[in-house]
């Protein structure tokens, strides 16, 4: 598998350390609020990055922590009347509510940042002995930014650039003002741990340096997370670590693109500020969860109402042709007969070419473009009566089925059974457009009606008329069957 490497800005083979184990660390949110779309983008990518992997036999261990005690966890917890860890604990629990149903895998390895407070005092007096961090009179731990040569190196950042627009905060007691919060003296009324320093809390980067170093031998094989923690966090990440142990702190860093909303950035002071649970209002998991993937992990995506929409259609495209593989496997009589040798060969390069673009840097959009193709090859076969019967067409939609099945496996998408999926939708898009099931239930009789009576000028009156609602109605064999335009 070739896997782009922020660190050195190109895509490069992915080979583990320990050959068949792959240890991953990707960061988590910081539990003071609901989770947003870009928390649902970095979820779904490092999900199927782990799926991925896994499927290529590898025994993936995976990591992703949870931040529980911060400023903004902090502050909430004033604004609630709550504990901070009540607050941390309410919010983890709504991560996993909004997880499970965007059928995001638990990770192998959860950790919080309170349960390892003994880590990162440890790595702070480490740092301290070696030189790379001191402590002030107030408390405070920092690190020395100017004691690790290499700073800079993941960002792409001149430390000397960085250091000509920094300053030093009123009250802060730093060297130089590049220098980061390692540990941080506890204000009043603020959760704290007791230290060598005095009673604090950590700062933000040192957790995930402790935490890694704490369940994973260093280096990491892959550590992620979104674009926006490239700099501080993860510079910030490594210089610590490295400049403590000596080593590498993960050999391929791996970063996911931003979500815009209406081609902005999204942010709670434009009003464009989406919630996983806002979205789903409106749409199905499996939806959001399959517009996530509609883009390359590492491209901007745009999220928008008729984006969404599309996904929708597109999804359940799939579906009806899972739908139409069984129906036509359910059939007992074939012509002994093959299929066109160019429609064998099309068939087993879209299967080739979806493995080719996973494996290069996880392309799910252009996995997804050969899922469809495949779809667009069925309808070919489905429609032409004598490749429908044959033989060879069965064996071919027995292994498209197969593939659909190991491909909702890797992606996490169209795995349910169609029925349940499509009925699913047909209630979702009927409760998002406001119609009423009761009256185009009535529309439909009075239609049938008009149809016995050869009234049909009144038959296609109503029928305008559910069209008008957003309605579909088609008349098959067992009797008229609608949806939701």
């Amino acid at each position: 598998m070739q896997l782009y490497n922020t660190l050195t800005r190109h895509k490069e083979e992915f080979v583990p350390s320990t050959p068949g184990k792959v240890n991953m660390y990707v960061c988590g949110i910081t539990a003071y609020d609901l989770c947003h779309i870009g928390h649902a983008r970095s979820a779904v990518v490092f999900d199927v990055l782990v799926r991925y992997l896994r499927s290529t036999g590898l025994d993936v261990t995976f990591a992703r922590n949870f931040t529980d005690v911060d400023d903004k966890i902090i502050n909430r917890a004033n604004q609630e009347g709550l504990s901070s860890t009540a607050v941390a604990e309410k919010y983890i629990q709504t991560f996993y509510e909004d997880m499970d149903r965007l059928n995001v895998l638990r990770a192998d390895i959860e950790p919080k940042c309170t349960e390892h407070i003994d880590e990162m005092l440890a790595l702070c007096e480490d740092l301290i002995a070696k030189g790379k961090a001191y402590a002030t009179p107030a408390g405070d731990v920092y690190f020395r930014v100017r004691a690790f040569p290499e700073y800079g190196k993941l960002s792409g950042r001149d430390v000397d650039d960085m250091r000509s627009g920094a300053r030093v905060a009123p009250g802060e007691e730093k060297e130089d003002p590049l220098d980061f919060a390692l540990w941080k003296s506890a204000k009043p009324g603020e959760p704290f741990w007791e230290s060598p320093w005095g009673q604090g809390r950590p700062g933000w980067h040192i957790e995930c340096s402790a935490m890694s170093e704490k369940h994973m031998p260093l280096p990491l094989d892959i550590h992620g997370g979104g674009l926006d923690l490239i700099f501080p966090h993860h510079e910030n990440e490594i210089a610590q670590t490295e400049a403590a142990t000596g080593d590498h702190m993960a050999r391929y860093w791996v970063h996911n693109g931003f979500v815009q909303v209406d081609s902005e950035k999204m942010s709670k002071s434009l009003g464009n500020f989406k919630t996983i649970r806002d979205i789903l209002e409106n749409y199905l998991p499996e939806t959001l969860r399959f517009f996530l993937l509609t883009k390359h992990y590492r491209s901007p995506i745009d999220f928008t109402f008729e984006v969404m929409d599309d996904a929708e259609k597109n999804l359940k495209r799939i579906y009806e042709t899972k739908a139409q593989l069984a129906e036509e496997l359910a059939r007992t009589k074939w012509s002994r007969a093959d299929l066109p040798a160019e429609i064998t060969a099309e068939f087993e390069e879209h299967l080739a070419a979806w493995h080719a673009a996973m494996a290069d840097d996880m392309n799910t959009a252009a996995a997804l473009g050969h899922v469809f193709s495949i779809v667009r090859l069925i309808n070919r076969i489905t429609e032409d009566k004598a490749m429908r019967k044959a033989d060879g067409a069965k064996t071919l939609f027995s292994r498209a089925l197969e593939a659909f099945d190991e491909w909702a496996g890797i992606l996490g998408v169209f795995s349910m059974e169609a029925s349940a999926f499509l009925s699913d939708l047909k209630q979702c898009k009927t409760v998002r457009k406001g119609i009423d099931p009761a009256k185009v239930e009535d529309l439909i009789a009075r239609r049938q009606e008009a149809r016995k009576a050869k009234d049909f000028a009144l038959s296609d009156s109503l029928r305008d008329e559910l069209v008008t609602l957003g309605v579909d109605v088609r008349d098959t064999p067992a009797g008229p069957a609608w949806d939701v335009l």
